[in-house]
């Protein structure tokens, strides 16, 4: 594969310039270091978290602000639907090398906040926002962002240039509107029509499963980065893959590799929320197996850790 240049987030060089995405229930640090054991992304991000619960989050240690020294360069994106929560969150992230936005998420319980995605129906309060967080917090920041509700080029330069004009690092944006879910289309174009809006540098989201996938991104649009997010947690040697590495995919390498995951997470999450992130990730990693679909809804069913490990060990070989 052709050698990608790095790319620049205020002075940080990510490179390769490949970023793993922030998912929901997914972006944890038990999740980010096995795909780090396969082959690192040039960034990682923490899940998405909300700013107003930063302060206490801080405070209490909690499990969604830990990483190792695996997990490195990292971004750490928050959500807000106001100045001052915006600005809050940030200044308690004194550990951040990035602060990134969400302008982008669609997911109700965050539109009912009228934060994320939704930000893009009203561009002043948005701005007021991006300034709120470049203010309070003096470090590389990004924006992640959707195209709004629907598809316009006029709309896209004006929500550009507010991004740029208050001096954010770069933008991601996954090109879907944020009405939409992941099975429609994500439009690369837009991400090209992005590029010759800014200079600061774009990065694109959606729809990259392979290395294909990740070389037709680049140079269709012309995008600095590529951040990769649901094949990831399919695939998690995806960043291998693109680096040159070919996989040797067979039952047990299946095996092993989910129940390194199951280990990691069951050593760091309390009983209560591990079996949650196993449930989750089973879905999207039983798309490797045959009959994975029966077993990850079977799973979903089971009450106790014991029990989905019992499960897996009786059950996984089979489905392949």
């Amino acid at each position: 594969m052709p050698q990608l240049p790095p790319l620049k987030i205020g002075r940080l060089t990510i490179n390769p310039p490949l970023i793993l995405a922030p998912m929901a229930g997914i972006s944890h640090s038990p999740f980010r270091r096995l795909v780090a054991g396969f082959k690192s992304p040039g960034l990682f991000f923490s899940e998405m978290l909300s700013a107003r619960h930063l302060p206490y989050d801080v405070k209490k240690k909690s499990l969604w602000l830990q990483s190792s020294a695996l997990e490195h360069p990292m971004a750490w994106q928050i959500v807000a639907p106001n100045p001052e929560e915006a600005a809050l969150g940030a200044a308690h992230l004194t550990q951040a090398e990035i602060i990134d936005l969400n302008l982008a998420c669609p997911a109700p319980n965050i539109a009912r906040r009228r934060a994320g995605g939704h930000l893009l129906s009203d561009l002043k309060l948005t701005d007021s926002i991006i300034k709120a967080v470049r203010q309070a917090a003096p470090r590389a920041m990004t924006v992640k962002i959707r195209l709004g509700k629907k598809p316009d080029l006029l709309f896209l330069r004006e929500l550009a240039a507010i991004i740029e004009e208050n001096g954010v690092d770069a933008i991601t944006l996954h090109p879907r509107l944020t009405t939409e879910k992941l099975k429609r289309r994500a439009r690369w174009e837009y991400i090209g029509h992005l590029k010759t809006m800014v200079k600061i540098p774009v990065i694109g989201n959606g729809d990259v499963n392979s290395r294909e996938d990740c070389l037709k991104m680049t140079a269709q649009t012309g995008c600095d980065g590529v951040m990769i997010g649901r094949a990831a947690v399919r695939r998690p040697w995806i960043f291998a893959e693109i680096g040159g590495t070919e996989q040797e995919i067979s039952p047990e390498f299946l095996l092993r590799t989910y129940e390194e995951l199951f280990n990691e997470i069951i050593n760091f999450f309390p009983p209560r929320m591990a079996i949650g992130r196993i449930k989750e990730f089973t879905w999207h990693f039983s798309t490797n197996l045959k009959f994975g679909h029966r077993l990850a809804a079977r799973l979903q069913s089971l009450k106790d850790l014991e029990a989905c490990r019992d499960f897996i060990r009786k059950n996984f070989i089979t489905a392949c």
